[in-house]
This record gives structure tokens, C-alpha cells and sequence, in this order.
């Protein structure tokens, strides 16, 4: 995709280096299925400190290109977790399908692009029985290079895209789910896939109030005829 060119062209530096990115994506739904969710972009000291040589601004780099290009809508400020600095982007939806139109609306950017880093695809579907979310991970990097083998970008990139969802989790198959939370990691050097799907909780169902309905109906028939004959 043309957004990771920008990316490409650290790699060769940051391989050689002790420089790391980090990137965490967190997505919450309500039981309307609105919610909320917040994107990190981080850096290690080292990479803060080469920004800085090179002649940037600021120790975050081109990340201030990101901030600079968002729409309007998205929150964002400056982010600082352990060793790591960066940008915190946020934003609300009101329903799955306005979630998706401003996944796309960052990635008609080549600057807010980034932020979507490492997703190749992802989508959704919301129905009256379950929610599922799927989609897959890409590679960013040529492992195949011959000079620098797979083991050379052990620790560049640490990918984190979490999902927590109302109902019912039957997958993946997990035992021990907290606060009914998903979390699925990228490595930038292989691509995967992910899925989530969730079991709504509907007691109040259609077909069972029907059932209900019918049942009550003919005790009540029976009740009212056994009261006549007596």
C-alpha cells in the first residue's frame, strides 16, 4: 500500500539500530455498539534521539505530520509510556458503519495512514444472533531480504490491536477473557489473520415472547373452562 512507503524507507535504520516503534489500537463497544477508541504511535529514545540529529523539530519526528493532517473530529496529544514518546489519537462512533468510514477517511492519507499500521484489512458484521470482527495483519518488512534475515527485525515493532465488545466471546476460544477483551498482536514480520465473534444477549427474543404468549394464552383457556364447569 502506498501509505507504508514513508515506513519503508526507516527500516534499513532502524534494523541496524537499537530504535523500536510501538503501536497499540484500542476499540470499545457499548451495547448500542458506539463506542470509542484510541490509536498510539511510540518511539524508543533511540529513534526520539536521531529524529532530533536529523534536524526535526521535535524528539517525535514526522509523527507531527500525522497530528498535523488528521480531520476534524479527531482528538490527539503528545503520549509518553515508559522510555517510549509519541502521539495518543482519539475518537468516538456512533454505530459500526460510521467506525468504518473513519478507518477509511485516515487512510486516504498518506500522513494519518500510518496510524492504521500494521492492518492490511479489517470489517465488520453486526447482526440480530452476533457481532463478528475479522481482517489480517501484512507484512512490513522484506524478510526475505538477503542481507538482513528475518531474526534482524526481532524487537522493531511491536503491534497491539485490542477489542472489547459486549455479549458473549465464542471466539476465539479463550477460557480466561478479562472485561470481555480480545487482544490480538502484530509483529510487522508475518501476516496473520484475526476474528472475534460475539454472542449478543438477547432475552428479550421475538420468538420465545411468542412462545410465552402462547402458553400463557392456554392456561389461561383451561383456568377460564375448569371455573365454568365448577
Amino acid at each position: 500500500m502506498k501509505y507504508r512507503y514513508k515506513f519503508y524507507l526507516l527500516v534499513a535504520f532502524l534494523v541496524f539500530s537499537a530504535c523500536e516503534i510501538k503501536w497499540d489500537m484500542d476499540v470499545e463497544f457499548y451495547e448500542d455498539f458506539s463506542g470509542k477508541y484510541t490509536i498510539k504511535l511510540l518511539i524508543n529514545e533511540e529513534l526520539q534521539l536521531y529524529a532530533l540529529e536529523i534536524g526535526e523539530e521535535t524528539s517525535i519526528g514526522s509523527l507531527n505530520d500525522i497530528t498535523n493532517d488528521l480531520p476534524e473530529g479527531f482528538g490527539s496529544s503528545i503520549f509518553q509510556e515508559d522510555d517510549y514518546l509519541g502521539i495518543l489519537v482519539r475518537n468516538d462512533f456512533v454505530n459500526v458503519g460510521e467506525l468504518k468510514d473513519q478507518f477509511e477517511l485516515l487512510k486516504s492519507n498518506e500522513n494519518t495512514a500510518l496510524l492504521l499500521l500494521p492492518i492490511e484489512e479489517i470489517d465488520f458484521q453486526n447482526n440480530e444472533e452476533e457481532f463478528r470482527i475479522y481482517g489480517s495483519f501484512g507484512e512490513l518488512f522484506d524478510t526475505e531480504n538477503e542481507i538482513i534475515n528475518q531474526s534482524g527485525y526481532e524487537n522493531v515493532f511491536d503491534g497491539r490491536l485490542g477489542f472489547k465488545v459486549p455479549g458473549n466471546i465464542t471466539k476465539p476460544n479463550i477460557s480466561n477473557i478479562v472485561e470481555n477483551t480480545i487482544i490480538f498482536e502484530a509483529d510487522g514480520v508475518s501476516s496473520k489473520t484475526f476474528e472475534l465473534i460475539s454472542k449478543k444477549n438477547n432475552p428479550i427474543n421475538p420468538i420465545s415472547v411468542s412462545v410465552a404468549f402462547v402458553l400463557l394464552s392456554a392456561v389461561y383457556f383451561f383456568v377460564r373452562q375448569s371455573r365454568k364447569i365448577k
